[in-house]
């Protein structure tokens, strides 16, 4: 195939979210009296990618006004400790726009906080496209998350047929393929290779992370590229 654009999500993509979010997620049932065991942390792990409030009401067992006191601490855990990048990304952002590939962020994060984090760390002009939550209702698994994006990108002159998505979570799996983009999925978030019988995808668009990536466009790519990824 011909790669003209990068869609890709933050949370454990680009967001080293996934290890830290189940860490915050421990501290907050510690500080609501909520039980957190084994168990717990499965659920929340299969069911990582789901909005905030729901994936708490539904792996905690609690209410939903405890829920959303709970993701109001979350969320200002997330403003005070930063996640960090995953190692790699920002180098293949940065290759990415080299070779000329047009990037589109996809997040259900809110537009605010999203903004300040990556002028923080100066990511902000990376993306011709970002869909924050203010942007789109929708979210993953539903298809329609992808709709903002690839509207934007279709006014820059591409088409959905050369545009691949980059998630990690099974939900993210489910979303791409009924969008009808080549999916692919790292596993620096929850997606663990047993998902992939009830989550198909193919084995070579599985990912170790993000760094891996450019050699998957190094392979699949039909068209020429300006730079290796070294």
């Amino acid at each position: 195939m011909i790669v003209k654009a990068v869609l890709c999500d933050l949370d454990g993509v680009l967001l080293d979210t996934f290890r830290s979010g189940l860490q915050k997620i421990h501290i907050l049932c510690a500080m609501h009296e909520v039980p957190y065991g084994r168990e717990t942390r499965t659920k929340l792990t299969n069911a990582w990618g789901m909005p905030a409030i729901e994936l708490l009401t539904h792996c905690l067992g609690v209410n939903q006004s405890l829920a959303k006191e709970m993701n109001r601490v979350w969320e200002t855990l997330d403003t005070s400790q930063r996640p960090q990048l995953i190692p790699g990304a920002r180098e293949v952002l940065l290759w990415l726009r080299h070779n000329k590939f047009k990037l589109a962020l996809i997040t259900s994060r809110h537009k605010k906080w999203l903004t300040e984090l990556l002028d923080e760390i100066d990511l902000l002009n990376k993306f011709e496209v970002i869909t924050a939550k203010e942007d789109c209702p929708h979210h993953k698994p539903d298809p329609r998350v992808f709709r903002y994006a690839l509207e934007r990108l279709e006014e820059l002159g591409i088409a959905k047929e050369n545009c691949i998505f980059v998630g990690d979570t099974p939900s993210d799996t489910q979303a791409g393929h009924a969008a009808g983009l080549e999916t692919l999925v790292v596993q620096t978030g929850p997606y663990m290779i047993e998902h992939v019988n009830q989550y198909p995808i193919k084995l070579g668009n599985i990912l170790r992370s993000i760094d891996d990536l450019p050699f998957w466009i190094e392979k699949n790519h039909e068209g020429v590229l300006d730079k290796i990824y070294l």
